[in-house]
């Protein structure tokens, strides 16, 4: 039996995507407080994508504004070079219920999917790094 042509585009289409692109990310997650989301997210990011100076991060430098008094808790990731410039990332988290949210030039590229992919692993406590270079 023929398979329609429309069916063979589809699967032409399919085989041409590229990895996933990521985007803004906003997920509810079960914390006592923004801080200590962001305190989480912030250690672990620090573990896994800075310090060892994994390639797609190593251009960049995590700072994170926790103690603010007012206005929002959240950690920028901003060029190494031009710490001064605009961030790259903000993760930033609000209360009532706490929610994490990321956006920023970097969410809708490839290493969007995989910052957004961290952060949810991260929300749920998990202190594991992905492993990719």
């Amino acid at each position: 039996m023929k398979k329609p042509a429309w069916l063979a585009l589809l699967a032409l289409a399919a085989g041409c995507q590229s990895e996933p692109v990521g985007g803004p990310l906003s997920i509810e997650v079960a914390a006592p407080s923004p801080i200590s989301i962001l305190q989480h997210i912030n250690d672990t990011g620090q573990k896994c994508w800075i310090r060892p100076g994994k390639r797609p991060f190593r251009q960049y430098r995590m700072i994170p504004e926790l103690d603010t008094i007012t206005g929002t808790p959240r950690i920028l990731l901003v060029d190494r070079k031009t710490i001064g410039g605009r961030p790259k990332l903000v993760i930033e988290a609000t209360d009532g219920p706490v929610t994490v949210n990321t956006y920023g030039p970097l969410v809708r590229t490839k290493l969007g999917a995989r910052i957004n992919s961290d952060i949810i692993r991260w929300s749920t406590g998990d202190k594991s790094c992905t492993g990719q270079g």
